[in-house]
C-alpha cells in the first residue's frame, strides 16, 4: 500500500515538472520571438523615417522597445527621428540611451553630436563626433562634421590641420579636398583653395561635380583671375539646365567685363537675351558691354530698349547719355544726363558728363559751373576735381580703344 502511494506521488510530481518546463520553453520562445519581431518593425520604422513620417516611425519603436528594452538600434532611431523634428533635448535623451547600451556605437556618438551643434553646444558636439571618428576613423561624414564644428567655433586653422590630415591618409578621397578647400576660400586663402578645387575636378574626370567647378569659379573671380573663371563659367553653361545657365552666362560676362574682353561680353549678353528677352538689366548689361567694345551706336539701342521696360531706369539713360557723348552727339548727351540730374546715385554723375558735354561744345563757362555743381553735391569726389583742374586747362581728349574704355570706367561707370 504505501508503494502504491509513493509511485502515484512520483507521477504527480514528474508531471507537474513537466508542465512547469514545457511552461518555461513557452516563455522563452515567447520572448525570443518578441526580440526577433520587434526587429522587424523596427526595420519599418526605419522605413517609416526615410518616407518622412516620424510620427508614426516614433509609435513604431515604442511597440520595439516594449518588447525589447535593451535594443539600442531603437534609441537611436527614436532619436533621429526626434531630431528631424528638431527636438534636441529629447532626442540627446534618446540617444544616451543608445551608447549607453552600446558605447561602441558610432552612429549613436554621431547622432549625439549632431543633437548639441542643433542647439550650439559645439564643444559637446566636438567631443561626440571624436568618439564617432575613434570608432571609425575613414568615416567621411563624421569627419566632414567634426571640422564643420571647428569652424563654427572659429577654430578654422584646426579645422583645416584635421582634413589635411585626412587627406593625408585618404588621398583619393574628393569631398575632403572639396570641403578644405571651402574652408580655405573661407579663410580667404585663395591660392591654396583654387589648387584643391582642381585637384578635386581633375580626379573627378568628366563626371567632376558641378558644385566644385562653381566654387573654383567663383575662388578665380576673388583671385583676380578673371579669363580662368570665365573659362570655367562657360563650361558650366553648356552642361547645366537652363534655369543655371543664365546664372552661369551672366558670370561669365562679369568675368569678360573684368577683363576688358567686352566683345566677350557682349556675346554672353546676347545669348541671355534670348530667354530674358524682358528683364531691363541684361538689356543694360549687353549695351554697356557694347559701350565698352567701341558700339556706341549698339549700345544706345540696348539702353532704350531698357528703358522701355523699365521706365526711368537711370542707369539706362546713364548709358544713353554715355554713349551719346562718345559718338559726338554732345547736344543729345546732354538732354540725356538732365533727365537724371536729381537721382542720388547718378546725379554729381550727370553733372560731370554735361561739363565734359559743355567742354566739347566750347561752352567753357557752362563747362565750369557744371564742374562746380558736381562737386557741390559730391564734395569728395576725386574725378569731380581732377576733371574740374583739368577743365582750367583743356578738355580732356576722348580717343577709341582701351583709352576710351580707361576714361570710362574713372568716370565710374559700371561697364
Amino acid at each position: 500500500m504505501l508503494r502504491r502511494v509513493i509511485l502515484t506521488g512520483i507521477v504527480i510530481l514528474c508531471g507537474l515538472s513537466g508542465c512547469e518546463s514545457q511552461s518555461q520553453t513557452k516563455k522563452l520562445t515567447e520572448a525570443q520571438w518578441q526580440k526577433t519581431s520587434a526587429r522587424v518593425r523596427l526595420n519599418f520604422a526605419e522605413q517609416q523615417c526615410q518616407n518622412g513620417q516620424f510620427e508614426e516611425a516614433l509609435k513604431t519603436v515604442s511597440e520595439c522597445v516594449s518588447a525589447d528594452p535593451n535594443m539600442p538600434e531603437a534609441y537611436l532611431l527614436s532619436g533621429r527621428a526626434l531630431l528631424a523634428q528638431k527636438q534636441f533635448r529629447k532626442a540627446t535623451s534618446e540617444l544616451t540611451k543608445a551608447v549607453e547600451l552600446d558605447e561602441k556605437l558610432d552612429s549613436g556618438w554621431y547622432w549625439l553630436g549632431v543633437a548639441a551643434e542643433g542647439e550650439e553646444y559645439y564643444q559637446q558636439a566636438q567631443v561626440c563626433y571624436g568618439r564617432a571618428m575613434n570608432l571609425k576613423p575613414e568615416n567621411i561624414d563624421y569627419i566632414l562634421a567634426a571640422a564643420e564644428v571647428y569652424f563654427a567655433q572659429d577654430r578654422k586653422d584646426d579645422a583645416v590641420r584635421l582634413l589635411e590630415k585626412k587627406i593625408a591618409q585618404m588621398p583619393k578621397e574628393i569631398s575632403l579636398k572639396v570641403a578644405c578647400a571651402d574652408f580655405l576660400w573661407q579663410m580667404g586663402n585663395d591660392q591654396q583653395a583654387i589648387e584643391l578645387y582642381k585637384q578635386a575636378m581633375l580626379m573627378a574626370g568628366n563626371d567632376y561635380s558641378e558644385d566644385i567647378a562653381e566654387s573654383l569659379g567663383y575662388c578665380y573671380i576673388f583671385a583676380g583671375r578673371w579669363d580662368e573663371a570665365a573659362k570655367i563659367f562657360t563650361e558650366l553653361s553648356v552642361r547645366c539646365t537652363q534655369q543655371k545657365k543664365n546664372l552661369y552666362l551672366q558670370a561669365a560676362a562679369l568675368c569678360g567685363m573684368s577683363c576688358g574682353g567686352y566683345g566677350t561680353a557682349v556675346n554672353y549678353y546676347d545669348q541671355l537675351t534670348v530667354t530674358e528677352r524682358d528683364n531691363p538689366q541684361v538689356w543694360l548689361k549687353l549695351g554697356q558691354a557694347a559701350l565698352g567694345a567701341g558700339a556706341a551706336g549698339r549700345a544706345v539701342e540696348c539702353g532704350r530698349k531698357a528703358l522701355g521696360l523699365q521706365p526711368g531706369l537711370a542707369e539706362a539713360i546713364a548709358l544713353i547719355g554715355c554713349s551719346q557723348y562718345v559718338s559726338g552727339d554732345y547736344t543729345s548727351a546732354i538732354a540725356e544726363f538732365e533727365k537724371i540730374a536729381t537721382d542720388d546715385k547718378y546725379g554729381a554723375f550727370s553733372w560731370l558728363m554735361r561739363a565734359r558735354c559743355y567742354g566739347r561744345l566750347g561752352k567753357l563757362v557752362k563747362a565750369k559751373l557744371a564742374y562746380q555743381k558736381a562737386l557741390e553735391m559730391n564734395p569728395n569726389s576725386e574725378l569731380g576735381k581732377f576733371l574740374a583742374r583739368d577743365m582750367e586747362k583743356a578738355p580732356l581728349p576722348i580717343e577709341g580703344g582701351s583709352r576710351l574704355t580707361n576714361w570710362l570706367k574713372k568716370l565710374e561707370l559700371l561697364l
